[in-house]
């Protein structure tokens, strides 16, 4: 009898002792994806091991007491399952750092336009229409769209040749023109004059071609993340790939110092008329500076500012709505009672967003009497709710959808290394940051444009008082690192 126990004390302790080298083989592998991500500070490391090895050793001693040992087991099981849990997590971040830390290169989209009420669904629906195209936008793209769409049908296009691209557009709304062929890009600027806002509501997508842009000149990245640095935030006016060229609706310079823990938020209307290299001395909107890359945006706001941009941040509206749904929405504060049909009524007051209502509380201008700079102060709001929200166990509830969200949806040059520097230098010192906001303003007009060339567009005149304020403000923020 007395042998028969001893058998099976020893098989109870072998079975414990093969639950706490599965913990432990589980700690290990978590805190091995923990260092790879380099996100946690190494006092934080050695914590956590040093916790994973008292738990450790006391599961052993455990081992004695067959209740205890029970216990025990159980214990172990339960870490090991959170180990496991902890490196899928782990793992799903640093898949998504390294996504968004890997910009892509820019393409162009060239669609194929019909009225929406054409019966086209589809390219070999539309075989037969006579096509419209441009001779002055894109030329070298849309003739390489026709050559794929001839080479998809087998046969040749229609094709009608166009100076002025409102010419165009006026054909195929009478119905001289089956379809169009436009770089997407364009489209809403041409929308944007007057007379011609059915082509932004009107026109339906039926096809589209996308082309890898050509490599452009980019300033050098810092090997290291700067004390103080400036990142251009940018939210293009695409609901496509995040690399797809396109109008900047968003034009938010974050001038960070992490010393002081200070960070500027300084936003620039979209309409604000600038020069930038591309331009060659002609002015044009600062959001038509996206059509032609990131780095046309980054020069027109460096050469307005005086600064020196060391990063950049693209996000679409795709993105921007998944990511607010993965967050479960967010509560945005409205200085007004608006409406945008047909998404929703906002009030005075604190509104509860979906993603969709988000983007169009950010985007509406018309309904207010300032329209951009309105825009503008809605659009920190919606950042303000968001970083809260992030910062509540609302991420953590969702946390998979929202990484699932990240990822495809934002495009920075600012390295994973150098993203990691910077939470672990949070999570070391857990600061609070103080968040300021800027806008500068201006007066409006119409005026011609360097991309669309006998039209006059609405604009804003820079008011050069709030630029100099603006400077002001980030060498305020940068301190003595600020502008020379």
């Amino acid at each position: 009898m007395m042998k028969n126990q001893r058998t099976k004390r020893i098989r109870y302790k072998l079975i414990g002792y093969f639950f706490i080298a599965f913990y432990a083989l589980c700690a290990i592998a978590f805190l091995t994806f923990c260092a790879d991500l380099h996100i946690f500070p190494v006092t934080y490391m050695v914590i956590a091991a040093a916790v994973f090895a008292i738990f450790g050793v006391i599961f052993a001693i455990m081992q004695e007491k067959f209740i205890l040992s029970i216990v025990a087991d159980i214990l172990c099981v339960l870490l090991a399952a959170g180990c496991i849990f902890g490196c899928y997590y782990i793992h799903k971040t640093n898949v998504t750092l390294q996504d968004v830390a890997t910009a892509d290169k820019q393409t162009d989209i060239v669609s194929v336009y019909v009225m929406k009420e054409d019966p086209a669904q589809s390219i070999e629906d539309a075989a037969d229409y006579s096509f419209g195209i441009s001779t002055t936008i894109d030329r070298k793209n849309t003739d390489k769209t026709v050559k794929e769409l001839e080479e998809t049908l087998g046969n040749t296009l229609d094709t009608q040749e166009y100076d002025n691209v409102f010419d165009m557009a006026d054909d195929l709304q009478e119905g001289k023109l089956g379809a169009i062929i436009l770089n997407s890009a364009y489209l809403g600027i041409i929308a944007d004059v007057e007379g011609y806002e059915w082509a932004g509501t009107d026109l339906r997508e039926i096809t589209n071609v996308a082309h890898e842009a050509e490599e452009e000149e980019t300033a050098a990245v810092p090997d290291n993340v700067p004390d103080t640095f400036i990142m251009y935030l940018s939210g293009i006016d695409t609901y496509g790939g995040v690399s797809a060229r396109s109008r900047s609706d968003v034009n938010i310079l974050a001038v960070v110092n992490t010393e002081t823990k200070n960070i500027l938020l300084l936003s620039t209307p979209r309409d604000y008329y600038v020069e930038y290299s591309v331009t060659g001395g002609a002015k044009d909107k600062l959001t038509h500076a996206g059509i032609y890359g990131v780095d046309a945006s980054i020069d027109a706001l460096e050469r307005l500012y005086g600064v020196d941009v060391n990063y950049y941040l693209r996000i679409n509206f795709t993105g921007f709505m998944d990511i607010i749904d993965a967050l479960g929405g967010i509560e945005v504060y409205s200085d007004y009672d608006f409406t945008v049909e047909p998404i929703k009524e906002y009030h005075q007051g604190y509104n509860q967003l979906s993603g969709i209502e988000a983007l169009a509380f950010a985007r509406e201008r018309y309904s207010f009497e300032d329209g951009d700079y309105q825009r503008a102060k809605n659009q920190m709001e919606v950042i303000r709710a968001v970083i809260q929200k992030c910062a509540s166990s609302s991420l953590l509830a969702n946390y998979s959808s929202v990484m699932d969200a990240v990822a495809g949806s934002f495009e920075t040059n600012m390295p994973q290394d150098q993203i990691a520097a910077l939470v672990r230098m949070q999570l070391s010192d857990m600061a609070q940051w103080n968040i300021t906001s800027y806008t500068v303003s201006g007066t409006s007009m119409y005026a011609q444009t360097y991309s669309m060339p006998g039209q006059e567009l609405y604009v804003i005149e820079p008011d050069q008082a709030t630029i100099e304020e603006a400077k002001r403000l980030v060498s305020e923020t940068m301190g003595s690192k600020g502008q020379e």
